[in-house]
């Protein structure tokens, strides 16, 4: 379900080395040699173990990745369709499609495929872009059979009734109203518009309101069976599968479908940049200046050159981008970001920057010409290439532990570069070296026309808000692919509009390796200890883990926010934390982490959806990941940066500045509005009234001493957890770090409980004319009072009332793009949430209907049926939350803070022992029972 606008953002630094496995070309290893001139040698890059790459009878292609020692399998499959073959008649088909695909097939119901879905543990998603449509399946490896049949049912067989294209319809209406909630949309789609009119990127990926209100059930359907034929489709397999038994299956379900004609009329590319051009429109509530030049692209000679370069561009401390923003005066200097669109044929890359009032757009292109002509007199750092490498290969292993997210991370690659290109890219990349950077640069960038866009704010602007998403860093000023961000944002909404419901959070970005492990893993084991120095270590010990993720969390962030200053203020520690430590400035700090590979996340990135996921009041974060082998330098490294942080005053009013800018474009999004007020009901004066990020009023008040103290008392070890998951023991990790964090101490209290809602209330609110869009947000919420022998059975329950109700709110009636309700057992509290988010014109339809759905949901009518199929889910969802050692991490950290191990240890099996009676019981005892609090924002 993704609104697409361009190809692809080259994104650096875990994101980008996931998705750079799109970035290797046949014409790759001439690039890395330096030569500009065509080399007839081939050069051979060898499969990983494991890896196989084949081809079906009838054209199905075929990508096999093996890693016996995890516990699911994925199976992504793209279709080579998207809304780059469509017309203004047809625009949004693609997507559109997409969503009926959920809706039944000859042999099974949309709710028999939902139902199977859930039994067999799995996830089933899906995402459209300009180019393919993804679809992504991930089961527990004995459900393989279930995972290909439900696939090969939806991609081949679909028979989308009439009702449920009415209904998809109004689903699909609905995320058009959500995504212009999100920041940036109107300005967003003014600059697609300017960049590509003529070509075939120029339609939004989702359509307009009036194309899909037009378009008839049989014109999708005829679109389906001339695009959805096996030879226009490539199939990966990743995780723990018999590659025997896979491929008999896929003979099976995809192999026995016939080939179909596939219309390959090349797309209508952008006009090339012979001479720069420039417009300028109107629109959104920022000044955007966006210059975009021709690049390489798949097959290109310097495409892997280019692609060191594009990370390059924004690297922490020593980025070419970098540099120059630091050096031009504070009141003018823009926000920069970066888009790298390519494929076949086609390459563009746009820097985009975000003006001050003051800045004189007509300077951004010579001032960059003339730091591009510096950098190359200066000459590219080998250290730097040298890092990015290093970090690549990291990324490399952290995408074989995780699979929620992988057909996200390789459908480009595979789709557009071809599997030869997808697996051979850590290769190819390494043999990148300075001088074919700089050749790069100069041949590409120096002096070269281009094409730019000058957005000014129009007379009434939008404000609008920044999205949030869970588990991924993205360097500074990097930008994430629309594509992407919309993916996130339907995960986030809880199950997505081509999900099957989901029932439970997100985890972390996933991708499939192209190297993968061979030994099954060793029994795990997890430790416990309260350190002399306050500081607790909770370990989970795997010898033949390739990496070290450790999780450091601090205790109770609005408490210390509360305490020692304002909302907000720890919030802005941890973005200053990279500003380096005692002894080691910004680019020293960020050249060892490099050198020593690791990925870094301090804060959450707003910028992606749902990496908001963790920000909350009850904790802050540090998360360091990395090969096993650098495992111990990096945690050293981490203790000397919490303990001798060097950020001063010039970089907090930085960071407070900015912060303040970003809060400000918030206040028009009626869902954030909706969420604010909710805890606002709910806390009352409990510290987790107050936002983790704080407020504009609440940073304008804050000054640097608050700033220091607060930090000194966050990262006092008596406030720290350390959740390590990787090869090192117990006892190791236990040694270093009483060595390098003394003193002496004993861990800290944990959140004051929660406050029982004792009334029901009902609160309403409308955002300024010309804010907040066309979507209304509805929020219902309670705490109360809960038994925590009874945390499964609630949860269960809840995610019972959530499955249906989206199925009936979204799936039947339409209401909403995003619809679903959870609830968070902390200690003796429960916190019941439920939402929904439809267009204004049908914002008292919903209200009603989330209201009454709640209040009428009957305990008695659950069958056991049902409770088998949402166990069956739920034990899925945990499964594949922690296929990933950070993954682990986290939710060892979570377990501490709970002041329960042992619910970490027996997750899997948390609602084994549950029976009908116990659903019932606590239904009728807590839901029927609490007081609502109901928030409606239009």
């Amino acid at each position: 379900m993704l609104k697409k606008t361009m190809a692809l953002l080259a994104l650096p630094t875990l994101i980008l080395s996931l998705l750079a496995l799109s970035s290797a070309t046949p014409a790759g290893a001439q690039a890395a040699r330096g030569g500009g001139d065509l080399n007839l040698e081939p050069v051979f890059y060898p499969l990983a173990e494991n890896v196989e790459v084949l081809h079906l009878e009838n054209g199905l292609q075929v990508i096999f990745m093996r890693n016996p020692a995890q516990p699911m399998v994925g199976v992504f499959t793209q279709v080579l369709v998207g809304s780059a073959r469509e017309d203004f008649r047809t625009s949004g088909m693609s997507h559109m499609l997409e969503h009926l695909l959920f809706n039944g097939s000859r042999k099974y119901t949309q709710e028999e495929q939902y139902d199977m879905a859930d039994r067999a543990g799995a996830y089933n998603n899906a995402n459209t872009t300009d180019f393919f449509t993804n679809f992504m399946m991930v089961a527990p490896a004995g459900e393989l059979d279930t995972a290909l049949e439900l696939q090969s049912e939806m991609l081949f067989h679909s028979v989308m009734p009439e009702d449920k294209f009415a209904k998809e319809q109004g689903i699909v209406l609905g995320e058009l109203v959500q995504a212009r909630d999100y920041p940036g949309h109107e300005a967003g789609e003014v600059m697609r518009r300017a960049l590509y009119q003529g070509s075939s990127l120029a339609l939004p990926t989702l359509g307009t309101r009036s194309t899909i209100a037009h378009m008839t059930r049989d014109e999708v359907y005829a679109f389906y069976k001339k695009w959805y034929v096996p030879n226009n489709m490539v199939l990966t397999m990743a995780g723990n599968f018999d590659r025997d038994q896979a491929l008999e299956l896929l003979e099976k379900y995809y192999g026995e479908v016939a080939p179909g004609p596939v219309d390959d009329t090349p797309l209508r590319p952008a006009p090339f940049i012979e001479r720069t051009s420039s417009v300028v429109r109107k629109a959104g509530d920022q000044r955007i200046l966006a210059l975009s030049f021709e690049a390489p692209s798949y097959g290109m000679d310097d495409y892997f050159a280019y692609e060191v370069m594009t990370q390059l561009l924004g690297l922490d401390g020593s980025g070419i981008m970098t540099l120059l923003l630091r050096d031009m005066d504070p009141e003018v200097r823009p926000e920069f970001g970066y888009v790298w669109q390519r494929a076949e044929g086609f390459g563009r890359l746009t820097l985009e920057f975000t003006l001050k009032p003051d800045t004189d757009a007509a300077l951004i292109y010579r001032a960059l010409q003339n730091h591009l002509v510096a950098t190359l007199e200066q000459g590219i750092n080998s250290e730097d290439i040298l890092g990015i490498v290093r970090m690549s290969e990291t990324s490399t292993l952290l995408e074989r532990e995780q699979l929620r997210m992988t057909g996200i991370y390789i459908a480009e690659p595979v789709a557009l570069g071809g599997a030869d290109f997808f697996l051979s890219y850590l290769d190819r990349l390494r043999q990148v070296r300075a001088e074919d950077v700089s050749r790069t640069i100069a041949r590409w960038l120096v002096d070269a026309p281009c094409q730019a866009v000058l957005i000014e704010p129009a007379e009434e602007a939008s404000v609008e808000d920044d999205g949030g998403m869970g588990g991924m860093q993205m360097p500074e000023g990097m930008k994430m692919p629309p594509a992407m961000m919309e993916a996130m944002r339907k995960m986030q909404a809880g199950g997505g509009a081509t999900e099957a419901p989901a029932h439970g959070g997100g985890d972390q970005a996933a991708g499939a390796a192209a190297e993968v492990a061979e030994a099954a893993p060793a029994p795990l084991k997890v430790d416990r200890s309260e350190l002399e120095n306050g500081a607790v270590l909770v370990s989970q010990t795997n010898p033949a883990s390739p990496l070290m993720a450790i999780h450091l969390t601090v205790r109770g962030r609005s408490i210390i926010d509360r305490d020692n200053a304002r909302a907000g203020a720890l919030d802005l520690v941890h973005r200053m934390l990279d500003e380096g430590y005692a002894g080691c400035d910004r680019v020293c700090l960020a050249r060892q982490l490099r050198n020593l590979g690791a990925v870094v996340k301090a804060v959450d990135d707003e910028r992606i959806p749902m990496d908001d996921y963790y920000t909350n009041g009850r904790f802050s974060f540090v998360r360091v990941e990395c090969a096993a082998a650098n495992g111990p330098a990096l945690l050293e490294l981490l203790t000397k940066e919490i303990q001798h942080a060097s950020f001063d005053d010039a970089d907090f009013v930085q960071v407070r500045d900015e912060r303040i800018s970003a809060l400000e474009r918030r206040q028009a999004s009626a869902r954030r509005t909706a969420n604010a007020m909710l805890d606002a009901a709910l806390y009352g004066d409990h510290p987790l009234v107050l936002p983790a990020e704080g407020s504009v009023e609440s940073l304008e008040e804050l000054d640097f001493n608050q700033i220091r103290t607060v930090y000194r008392k966050a990262f006092l070890p008596e406030n720290l957890i350390f959740s390590i998951v990787g090869p090192m023991s117990h006892d190791q990790l236990k040694a270093q770090i009483e060595a390098d964090l003394p003193g002496r101490g004993q861990p800290a209290n944990g959140m004051p409980e929660l406050p029982v809602t004792t009334a029901p209330d009902s609160l309403a609110a409308s955002l300024p004319a010309g804010d907040g869009g066309e979507l209304t947000a509805v929020r219902l919420g309670s705490i109360f009072a809960v038994n925590p022998a009874d945390r499964a059975a609630l949860g269960l329950t809840v995610a019972i009332l959530s499955d249906r109700l989206a199925m009936d709110l979204r799936e039947t009636r339409g209401l909403s793009y995003s619809a679903g309700a959870s609830v968070a057992v902390h200690g003796d509290r429960a916190e019941f949430t439920a939402w929904l988010n439809p267009p204004t014109e049908r914002k008292q339809e919903g209200r009603d209907a989330l209201v009454q759905f709640v209040r009428d949901f009957d305990p008695g009518s659950i069958t056991q049926e049902e409770m088998d199929t949402i166990r069956s889910a739920r034990r899925g969802r945990s499964m594949m939350r922690r296929l990933s050692s950070m993954g682990q991490a986290y939710y060892l950290a979570m377990a501490e803070l709970e002041h329960d191990i042992p619910g970490y240890l027996t997750a899997l099996t948390a609602y084994d022992d549950l029976q009908l009676d116990d659903l019932q019981r606590v239904a009728g005892q807590y839901l029927k029972t609490m007081n609502l609090v109901e928030v409606v924002v239009d």
